[in-house]
């Protein structure tokens, strides 16, 4: 089992080929883009706008602005 780190859904435990083929899936589906939130460099996938490190923090309560710190 490896752990991988991607922007559109974080962390992954990628146990076996059909996962890893999953994970590839997805990131050959992201292009190179800013986070709305962050306005850190990310790859994403189309349909997303926000990272997973901000989809994180928004979910635990964090602002939805960074500008609100």
């Amino acid at each position: 089992m490896a752990a991988l780190y991607e922007d559109n859904f974080g962390y992954w435990d990628v146990a076996g080929p059909a996962e890893r083929a999953f994970f590839e899936h997805v990131q050959r589906q992201s292009a190179n883009t800013v986070c709305e939130r962050c306005e850190d460099p990310v790859l994403l996938m189309p349909s997303k706008t926000i990272c997973a490190r901000c989809l994180c923090a928004l979910e635990c309560g964090a602002p939805a602005s960074m500008s609100e710190y």
